[in-house]
């Protein structure tokens, strides 16, 4: 269902059921495992073209290293892309929890203080 086709009903109507995960999963190594592939990004991106060729024509194995960047960032976007479905999901569902919410105050007066 499209944010901009449904109405605050139906989102409100929609339903779902809890998704057991593991949070231990999301510790420590997580955290740190993300920000090194971030921080990488950042290196890569800071680089012009020729800075970024010369930047690994400059190491011990240039292609090597530079095979093994890609790599690790790969694997890391593919990672990441299961999340983006986790997130739209739980997006999804505050969606559907601020409809309810919007459409009980919406039916019930205001009270009075």
């Amino acid at each position: 269902m499209a944010a901009d086709s449904a109405t605050p009903q139906q989102w409100a109507a929609m339903t779902f059921a809890p998704i057991p995960i593991d949070s231990d999963k999301f510790g420590p190594a997580w955290e740190q495992q993300r920000g090194a592939m971030a921080r990488t990004s950042i290196a890569v991106l800071r680089f012009d073209d020729e800075s970024l060729t010369q930047h690994f024509l400059d190491r011990p194995e240039p292609l090597r290293e530079a095979m093994t960047a890609h790599a690790g960032l790969q694997q890391e976007l593919d990672y990441l892309k299961t999340h983006l479905e986790a997130l739209e999901l739980a997006a999804t569902r505050m969606l559907c929890v601020a409809s309810r919410i919007s459409l009980a105050s919406l039916d019930s007066p205001p009270s009075e203080t």
